[in-house]
């Protein structure tokens, strides 16, 4: 288990060398079951504050998972990484630190991995670090272009209407698992994130051409909310 715990946790920081520009922002997301949740605050919150954890480039934060029907995982980190420089950086501090190697056995003595996977951002709007509670849709796209049309198109709506006023965005899958890209909306507090997801209604007529427009082209996979726990720079 230990093994297996820091082979995981090794891609961490690892797996966004996917990369290519500067300007493009990957994701790495790796699922964790544990029933010790401060435990693994607590180790996190170890390494930030050790000399190469100050050091790494890259941000993390930790999501719970509060609604996710029937996975595995109970949290999951979010790694960010702002351009392949900043992918090299974190490769290279880590490579060589003990601190970072001391939080994988903490991390394997504490959780299980479920799950990892690498997301490129495709479309996102507003700053989801402010947000407390989203909503995922975890979905198969056959045509990015014409969903991401669509998906603009209904958004811009409801923001001009002020349905929308936290975070939201479309990414795409890179590697890792078996659906290609997942949309989200974020918000404040859950009452108005069930504001929000109540207005995605086919009476909306907003979201009525949303769906027209895209049916054919993308399968929903699976619904999950998510809330922030605590985020690391």
């Amino acid at each position: 288990m230990e093994r297996k715990m820091k082979k995981i946790l090794i891609l961490f920081f690892a797996l966004s060398g996917f990369a290519l520009a500067d300007d493009e922002i990957y994701y790495a997301y790796f699922g964790i079951a544990t029933t010790n949740p401060p435990a693994v605050v607590a180790a996190m919150d170890k390494f930030n504050a050790s000399e190469c954890g100050q050091k790494s480039p890259s941000t993390v934060a930790l999501m719970a998972e509060t609604f996710n029907g029937g996975e595995a995982s109970t949290h999951t980190f979010v790694v960010t990484y702002d351009g392949s420089k900043v992918l090299e950086d974190t490769l290279a501090i880590l490579s060589t630190c003990p601190d970072y190697a001391e939080f994988l056995t903490e991390m394997a003595e504490i959780s299980v991995p479920t799950e990892q996977n690498l997301v490129k951002a495709v479309y996102e709007q507003g700053d989801w670090t402010k947000d407390s509670v989203f909503a995922v849709f975890e979905m198969n796209i056959k045509n990015e272009d014409a969903y991401l049309t669509a998906y603009k198109t209904m958004t811009d709506k409801m923001v001009a209407q002020g349905q929308i006023s936290g975070s939201y965005g479309i990414e795409r899958v890179v590697a890792g698992t078996d659906f290609s890209h997942f949309a989200f909306i974020g918000a404040a507090d859950v009452a108005s994130l069930m504001e929000t997801l109540a207005i995605l209604d086919m009476k909306n007529p907003d979201f009525k051409e949303f769906q027209t427009a895209v049916r054919r082209n993308r399968s929903i996979v699976r619904r999950g909310i998510v809330n922030p726990v605590k985020a690391w720079e």
